[in-house]
């Protein structure tokens, strides 16, 4: 590798945020190196450092200390100005949440043109290569049709066509594919490995997701703010990074980092089943080194966490507001008929084409589907946040199709929402964002509200970055703060777009086992909108959707 053309060179990364008293160091001495033309993937747990090592790769972060070299410039050295045209001239972003990478009221072909217009490009040009784009993309029929018109896969080729739009040497993306169903992620897997052969992009892309990771030449891990763990996946050409421009079968090896003062991370599970406390024997053995527990530090191999022990406090029986109380023969939830659609005449999108839907209180719903199939349109007619073109949507007995503004006011702060985009306010804490929705809901109890926000913020992990601005937080952070501040409220129903979209396998898991234990032991309902395959280990009922359609539906885990 002594020979390697590295595009990307970071050594002894630091990056603190400090907020009044405060100091979080998201990265802590980081080394990486990453080759002309290759395709890497950073990998880790939410708050790792990922997102923050793309933010300082892509110049939209200063490091506080340690070397950044990207192309040949020193990212650190750099004036405002050439950081700036540094962003315009050499790096393409893609971010997962469409808000960030689109116009919502320009076309496909106004987004692109427009980052060209910046770029101070002549009108023939930005025509010429905003053609070929499209063509690249394969949306070039759709380039006249207004973003909000296109499905989420349609979208995400929108916004790698704009990343490309001032031809950059470096692509960046942060969760690209978190949004989109799995069938929908190969393709733009795909489509990215054509266009890195195609015009000679180096990919670094931030993921959760192992199936995406698996596409990738290499696999970074980091944790705490350092890179933990490499895997190289080996074609058979013996270089340990492939130009391959599809997907197939690679040998993958998992090799532990070690910095450049002698430092490794010991991966955590390796670490617990071998008893390693805080420290640790190194014996020189022959042919390498040994790393045993030593004896009177040895821990024990931890148990499994069990939802019932952590998540039942969350609803106080004398704290809790009017229960809803079904007959049992009727359905808590019941959508009939059901239509939308946006726009008119030829520009027309049909969004829902007569959907019915019963959910009993109690149950955990999946919606299932690719994007574009209607799932969060669904969610926002069923929450008062949309009305259907035809049919009807019943609650508690109740047309929430026909109810005033002021009723459905009501009636959403009865329910938990939990949006794709998160939606918190970035001036305020974690803590100040979820105590606001007790304060828009007039909630009861005032004097119990701190010890509440503190409650839901634990159950989700987030104890320890309570007064902590969204900005200071990952996206996997910022995600389970806005479940912390859907479940504040003690809603006894719960729309969740993605929740888990966000976040890593592991405290996936953990949201999804707590949001069963509410169903099964609080008589929560929960309706979910998900491309996450471990959703449906979860759900009590699955329904598919395609095309605005519900195309299937299936039974699932009655108790766990």
């Amino acid at each position: 590798m002594n020979h390697t053309d590295h595009i990307i060179h970071a050594s002894g990364l630091v990056k603190i945020y400090k907020v009044a008293e405060l100091e979080v160091v998201a990265l802590q001495g980081l080394d990486l190196e990453v080759a002309r033309g290759e395709f890497l993937a950073l990998v880790g747990p939410s708050g790792s450092g990922k997102s923050t090592l793309l933010s300082a790769i892509g110049g939209l972060d200063r490091p506080s200390a340690g070397r950044l070299i990207v192309d040949g410039l020193d990212l650190t050295a750099l004036t405002p100005a050439q950081v700036s045209a540094y962003r315009r001239e050499r790096i393409g972003f893609i971010w997962q949440q469409t808000t960030r990478n689109l116009l919502p009221y320009l076309s496909a072909r106004e987004n692109i043109e427009l980052l060209m217009t910046f770029a101070g490009r002549s009108g023939h040009e930005r025509r010429a290569w905003t053609d070929e784009l499209l063509e690249a993309v394969g949306i070039a029929e759709k380039a006249a049709t207004p973003v909000t018109h296109l499905s989420g896969g349609q979208q995400q080729r929108v916004a790698i066509a704009c990343a490309l739009a001032n031809r950059p040497r470096i692509l960046l993306g942060d969760e690209p594919t978190g949004e989109v169903d799995w069938e929908t992620a190969q393709r733009v897997l795909a489509l990215l490995r054509d266009l890195r052969t195609r015009y000679g992009l180096t990919i670094v892309l931030v993921t959760h997701d192992p199936r995406v990771a698996e596409q990738a030449d290499r696999v970074i891990a980091i944790r705490d703010g350092r890179t933990s763990t490499e895997t190289r996946r080996d074609d058979g050409s013996g270089n340990g990074v492939s130009a391959a421009t599809g997907p197939r079968a690679r040998a993958a090896e998992e090799l532990v980092v070690v910095d450049r003062t002698g430092r490794l991370q010991i991966p955590g599970d390796q670490r617990a089943l071998a008893g390693i406390g805080r420290r640790a024997r190194v014996e020189l053995v022959d042919g390498g080194v040994l790393i045993r527990p030593v004896e009177d530090d040895r821990i024990a191999i931890p148990a499994e966490e069990t939802a019932s022990d952590h998540h039942h406090y969350l609803y106080d029986d004398d704290a809790l507001p009017d229960g809803i109380t079904p007959a049992p023969s009727e359905p808590l939830i019941d959508v009939r008929s059901v239509t939308r659609t946006f726009g008119t005449g030829a520009r027309a999108v049909h969004a829902l084409r007569g959907v019915d839907l019963a959910v009993a209180q109690g149950a955990f719903v999946a919606l299932m589907g690719p994007s574009g199939s209607g799932k969060t349109t669904l969610l926002n007619i069923i929450g008062g946040l949309d009305r259907p073109t035809s049919g009807s949507v019943v609650i508690e007995g109740q047309r929430v199709d026909q109810m005033r503004p002021d009723e459905l006011t009501r009636l959403r702060r009865r329910i938990g929402f939990v949006f794709q985009s998160f939606a918190l306010l970035p001036t305020s804490s974690a803590f100040e964002n979820v105590e606001l929705a007790l304060r828009l809901a007039g909630h009861p109890f005032r004097r119990r509200w701190d010890a509440r926000v503190r409650r839901v913020l634990a159950a989700v992990g987030l104890t320890d970055w309570a007064d902590h601005r969204p900005y200071e937080l990952s996206g996997g952070q910022q995600q389970r703060v806005a479940l912390a501040r859907a479940l504040v409220t003690y809603p006894r129903i719960i729309l969740a777009d993605e929740p888990t979209g966000d976040l890593d396998s592991r405290t996936g898991m953990r949201v999804l086992t707590m949001l069963r234990t509410l169903c099964d032991q609080e008589g929560v309902t929960l309706i979910m909108a998900s491309h996450d395959p471990a959703v449906t280990e979860f759900a009590t009922t699955i329904y598919h959707l395609r095309d605005g359609v519900i195309v299937g539906c299936e039974q699932g885990v009655t108790a766990r």
